[in-house]
């Protein structure tokens, strides 16, 4: 079914995210962006304190943005979301739903009463066996942000996991197909595997760029903020102050590294194809200097970062500042680019 208008909300652990766009024939067009810092502590709270903290903050985000509907799509993080690509043996289209229910039920780290759950067909094979991708998310949580989300005053039409919005800004400002998408958050680092348009393969990691600054705390007694202005300043560059902060944060950045290789040996195994072999970095994080060129150099890929703003059409006076953190809003884009 058609969505309506809507406008989208990335929840990020430092920060939410809006962005509104228009489509004007097969364009698009910004017409409302805003950023406002998260509560602490507030994401995926159940606290009632913390509920209030996080509703104070939306309402101020969509007031400020001047936003002209209610209408809202969001995503959960990938972290809370299980996605997993099915092998259904040959049946009726009429059993396909019982044989994704009990499959979902043997794999689902919770109970499968517990969860809200979709899949899409992926592939039919000339044998009758299917390919499918099921996506399920406790319902505990997606009635968490409706409520959140309704005592703001807005009214969600859409909740889908990070990682399909960042595939679908993905395709459409980019024109990739086949992609390993590497999405670097605060807490963890979600990896997923595009083959021909579709998610076949999703993780996520337990490691975010949060860990970097403390690597960086940690080795050079610095106060948080010296070290999240050093880590934004110098990154990987083997060139700036003799290479020690690229000397620190390595072994975070190869923790990250050794589970993304060991997620496309997965891939290679479950889906029994070759793993693409360009590599796009979503989220802030991705930002950091000489990340793509220190992935390329361990993984042997062409390693590009997401411009989702691309075909976006931006004003003028705000053109510079949203294209200077592109990655960012990878997500957001993603959402207003949901169509149904």
């Amino acid at each position: 079914m058609a969505l309506p208008l809507h406008f989208a909300i990335d929840f990020g652990n430092h920060s939410l995210k809006l962005v509104n766009l228009v489509q004007k024939g097969k364009s698009w067009e910004l017409k409302n962006i805003g950023s406002i810092q998260t509560p602490p502590e507030t994401l995926n709270s159940y606290k009632e304190e913390h509920k209030t903290l996080l509703v104070d903050a939306l309402k101020s985000l969509v007031a400020e943005s001047k936003v002209p509907y209610k209408e809202v799509a969001v995503a959960l993080p990938e972290s809370s979301v299980f996605s997993r690509v099915l092998t259904i043996p040959k049946v009726s289209d009429e059993e396909v739903t019982d044989a994704v229910y009990w499959q979902l039920k043997q794999y689902l780290p919770y109970p499968v009463e517990d969860v809200q759950s979709d899949f899409t067909s992926l592939v039919v094979e000339p044998s009758g066996q299917r390919k499918l991708l099921a996506v399920a998310a406790p319902k505990k949580l997606v009635e968490l942000y409706i409520e959140i989300l309704e005592r703001a005053g807005l009214v969600p039409v859409a909740i889908e996991s990070e990682t399909l919005s960042i595939l679908r800004s993905i395709k459409y400002a980019q024109e990739a197909r086949n992609a390993v998408v590497l999405d670097f958050g605060s807490n963890s680092t979600d990896m997923a595997i595009m083959k021909d348009g579709e998610l076949f393969f999703s993780q996520s990691i337990a490691t975010g760029s949060d860990l970097l600054t403390k690597a960086l705390v940690n080795e050079f007694q610095l106060s948080y903020a010296q070290a999240e202005e050093y880590k934004r300043i110098y990154g990987m560059r083997s060139d700036a102050v003799e290479g020690k902060i690229r000397n620190a944060l390595k072994p975070v950045l190869d923790m990250v590294i050794t589970e993304v290789m060991r997620g496309i040996e997965f891939y290679k195994t479950e889906v029994g194809a070759v793993p693409p072999t360009l590599a796009m970095l979503s989220g802030e994080a991705a930002m950091l200097p000489a990340l793509p060129e220190y992935l390329e150099a361990i993984l042997g890929y062409d390693v590009q970062l997401a411009d989702p703003w691309r075909p976006i059409v931006v004003p003028n006076n705000i053109a510079e500042i949203v294209r200077k953190s592109s990655p960012a809003f990878t997500v957001a884009i993603g959402l207003c680019l949901k169509d149904e």
